[in-house]
């Protein structure tokens, strides 16, 4: 089929328009209701679906519906798997608002389409499910379905067959057809007068393809008898009927009147148009500056008057057409008034396209938006060569004004006088005021009552005193039209009028009702500011920029941060923030972003209110237009000094790995390459003068040492992934304490370590594991015992039902500061020599967690240069006397 200009599958509809659908047929049956949209979400319901699940409000509803404590999963299953395919006609289901109490139900379910509404609304209806009166509430159902149509605030009717058989249509779509015999007649032999407009074509395409159409501001021509020629335009939807196997069975036909604002439209684009064309025909010279004084507009009379092309005035180019006499002086004053903020007028030669220089006055007025923020210039060039042309101009100025008072489609109107008295109004400001033509000659005040108390009267006496020009943006107006005082918007100027001396004798004002776009600007302002709150709840840090990379918004994350306000933040941006070694980077990424539109991304380091500098991962991502032009950036800044911090321990971990698995390596490489020279050179002869033994039991203690640093990392990478196994057993502790020390005492006999035992006993445990804990202090308490060979240990009672092992050392101590870190993983206590205290600093924290599995504790009592005192303190499996 081909496509119908102006209308599409696409489409949107209003909230406001699917609120006040669902409302209206919510209100009009009495059965249990509810509607939903495509996506099954909660839309509404009526009182009755309330009373027959026992709830007390919607929002209770739309909670359990939202929610897994209803018992709806059942529904949720058939409106996902059939409706897709056809209307749910009659589905007994068992449903409650709870999974304790259901009732049984038949239930109906279909599509209720609307124009141009995207998604579709579902309608759903209940009714109780009892073999006495089912068919006596299907009946009921298609009487109240029959109100539904009849009510309903658009015009309905439903289609069937090929032929497109009128079965069914509301009293609005005889409204739009006249009131015709159309029931059970197929549309062209009912609507004649309607081909060739593409009706047909259209209901043929859907009822053949099963595809709902859509129309948006469709034209359509009706010819009745009664009625007459008729013009109308529609937004409307075809909607198939399918039946259980899914094949089309007839057309649901919903639409829309829309005549009045299609009309309303046509007109405002023909005044705007007029409007442009009026401006092109004023003949006078007409420019516009920017803030800094550069040409911003100049009508086509400058072009003609003085030949320059649109390039030679750009900018401040039009001075070349003054004379190179008064160039300087007039380009001196122009800056000046812009500067200053104040009114501009120079009398000067202006060359036109024939070379010759005539005088000219060019007076120019100040330009505010509604924030009163300076835009520039807004102003006229007279050429004033002649007094006599001088007074035809300023006749020739009161008929342009008469001209376009009466002529223009915006409304304009003339007072004179300080009594401001209606000399002139078009029809377009009498219709604004609801007045009619009986007000001109009366005053404003007594024109327009309702002004009194409003700002509008004391406007024009001060335009009229002081001659400034005023602009009234967006302003709120209360006018008495058909007997009831309605507020509306209007942009609209209060312009003074001068006589040939110089003499205010009256105010032209012109204005445009502005109220859709005023409701249209205060949605978008309520969506801007959700979207705020829901940025300054987010976590991340967020801002915004305007096209040219200039800050416009800052989250409640950015003020904690830096500890400023929103207004420094924009004055100032983010990049005072930035590390000093991080902005020359930032700058050239950020700038080729800029230039190409491409995202940003970066990490870099920002300073927060405590002066501390933390990494982050900054991205930017541009909002374009349909054109492809950059509307503004999206920046997002996410901490992440804690990955920095642990990508910097991993670093620093594997250095340490690789320098503590390297000595012993190298140790032992060296021993073996001594031993093979000195072989080498005996050559068989005489081993006994070899030192083998020395460098054996070298070899073996790297090889112990090697070995031990292997099973600590194993241990590790076991307890991190939970997987470190014990094999407990009872076992006397006292035993497991000597044998260890024995052990230990074979590589380390330059060293007295004695055993003191206040108590025999037994515990449950894994032996090797608690023995792997004992092992580690012992060697600890040797390894940082530089300048003592003595280590002491105690085996004592701690406790009703509990044993200590204490291991104490003469050494090098641990400050206070350093006590709770050394059981934590990789942490190393700092020494003068690195290579004196070897480890990974993972001993004690294997040692903790070996402990904590039998339920036991470990702690530490230590001075600087004091000496330690480890304790590891399980519980008694027997106690020997």
């Amino acid at each position: 089929m081909s496509e119908i200009p102006g209308h599409s599958y696409d489409q949107k509809i209003t909230d406001d328009t699917l609120k006040k659908t669902a409302a209206s047929i919510l209100t009009t049956v009495r059965e249990p209701l509810l509607i939903l949209d495509s996506d099954l979400n909660y839309i509404d319901s009526n009182s009755s679906l309330l009373a027959v699940f026992r709830l007390d409000s919607k929002e209770k509803f739309a909670e359990i519906w939202n929610s897994e404590s209803g018992n709806f999963d059942e529904l949720r299953k058939a409106l996902s798997k059939q409706l897709p395919s056809g209307a749910i006609e009659e589905l007994p289901l068992k449903l409650g608002a709870s999974k304790d109490s259901s009732t049984n139900f038949l239930v109906n379910a279909n599509y209720l389409a609307l124009p141009e509404a995207e998604p579709d609304l579902i309608l759903i209806s209940f009714s109780k499910n009892t073999n006495s009166k089912i068919q006596e509430e299907k009946d009921e159902h298609v009487e109240k379905f029959d109100d539904i149509f009849s009510q309903a605030p658009a015009m309905i009717c439903i289609l069937n067959g090929p032929e497109h058989v009128f079965e069914m249509a509301n009293d609005n779509y005889y409204h739009l057809i006249g009131h015709r015999d159309i029931i059970g007649k197929p549309v062209r032999q009912a609507l004649p007068d309607i081909e060739g407009q593409g009706f047909y074509e259209m209901l043929d395409e859907v009822y053949q393809t099963g595809k709902a159409f859509r129309g948006n501001e469709m034209k359509v021509n009706l010819e009745e008898e009664a009625m007459g020629s008729k013009q109308a335009y529609i937004d409307f939807v075809y909607q198939p009927i399918k039946n259980s196997q899914g094949s089309v069975t007839g057309i649901f036909v919903h639409a829309v009147d829309v005549t009045e604002k299609v009309i309303s439209r046509h007109k405002l684009e023909k005044s705007e148009q007029e409007l442009q064309d009026l401006v092109d025909a004023v003949p006078a010279i007409l420019w516009i500056s920017k803030p800094d004084g550069e040409n911003y507009y100049l009508n086509k009379k400058w072009f003609e008057y003085t030949g320059q092309t649109a390039e030679d005035a750009r900018d401040f180019g039009w001075l070349q057409a003054v004379h190179p006499e008064d160039q300087d002086e007039v380009e001196q004053n122009f800056k000046i008034a812009n500067a200053e903020r104040k009114e501009f007028q120079a009398n000067f030669r202006l060359r036109n396209k024939n070379g010759d220089y005539r005088w000219v006055r060019d007076s120019g007025s100040l330009k505010f938006n509604s924030e009163g923020e300076y835009e520039g210039m807004v102003g006229t060039v007279i050429d004033i060569h002649e007094e006599k042309l001088k007074e035809q101009l300023v006749n020739e100025k009161e008929h342009r004004i008469r001209t376009i008072i009466e002529e223009a489609t915006v409304a304009t109107a003339l007072y004179t006088g300080k009594e401001m008295r209606i000399s002139m109004a078009n029809d377009a400001m009498i219709q604004l005021w609801g007045k009619d033509h009986s007000v001109i000659g009366t005053t404003l005040h007594e024109a327009l009552p309702e002004l009194e108390g409003q700002p509008f009267h004391d406007l024009l006496q001060e335009v009229y005193t002081t001659g400034n020009m005023y602009w009234g943006k967006e302003d709120p107006a209360s006018l008495m039209i058909d007997g009831e005082l309605q507020t509306n918007y209007f942009n609209y100027t209060y312009k003074a009028l001068r006589d040939e001396s110089g003499e205010i004798y009256g105010i032209l004002n012109m204005a445009v009702d502005v109220t859709e776009m005023k409701k249209s600007k205060d949605k978008i302002k309520e969506s801007e500011t959700r979207f705020r709150l829901m940025a300054d709840m987010m976590p991340e840090k967020i801002a915004s920029t305007d096209a040219d990379g200039n800050f416009t918004y800052f989250n409640q994350g950015w003020l904690e941060y830096t500890g400023l306000s929103i207004d420094e933040l924009i004055s100032n941006g983010w990049f005072q923030f930035i590390h000093s070694a991080d902005k020359k980077e930032f700058n050239a990424r950020w700038n080729n972003s800029q230039k190409t539109g491409e995202d940003f991304e970066m990490e870099f380091r920002f300073l927060n209110n405590k002066k501390k500098y933390n990494w982050h991962l900054s991205r930017a991502e541009a909002i374009t237009d349909d054109n492809g032009q950059v509307q503004m950036w999206i920046f997002t800044a996410t901490e992440i000094q804690k990955l920095k911090a642990e990508e910097k321990r991993k670093e620093d971990f594997l250095k340490m790995v690789s320098h503590e698995l390297k000595t012993p390596v190298t140790s032992i490489k060296g021993y073996v390459q001594l031993l093979l020279s000195l072989l080498k050179r005996k050559e068989s002869t005489d081993l006994l003068g070899i030192p083998l033994e020395t460098s054996l039991e070298r070899i073996d203690h790297q090889i112990v040492r090697l070995t031990r640093l292997i099973s600590e990392m194993l241990d590790l990478s076991r307890i991190e992934k939970n997987k470190l196994e014990l094999q407990k057993e009872e076992f006397n502790l006292n035993n497991m304490v000597k044998e260890t020390v024995q052990d230990i005492g074979y590589t380390n006999t330059q060293y007295d370590i004695s055993v003191k035992e206040e108590i025999a006993c037994t515990v449950y445990g894994d032996k090797d594991r608690i023995g792997q804990v004992l092992i580690n202090l012992v060697t600890n308490a040797i390894k940082y015992s530089p300048n003592s060979q003595e280590v002491n240990i105690r085996i004592f009672k701690s406790g009703e039902d509990q044993v200590s092992v204490s291991v104490t050392d003469h050494g090098i101590g641990i400050s206070k500061k350093n006590q709770k870190k050394i059981f934590k993983r990789f942490y190393r206590v700092d020494g003068k020599n690195e290579e004196t205290y070897s480890g990974f600093g993972i001993g004690l924290y294997l040692a903790k967690e070996i402990i904590k599995r039998h339920n036991g504790s470990i702690e530490v009592k230590s001075e600087k240069g004091e000496g330690s005192e480890f304790t590891f303190t399980l519980k008694l499996a027997s106690e020997n006397n």
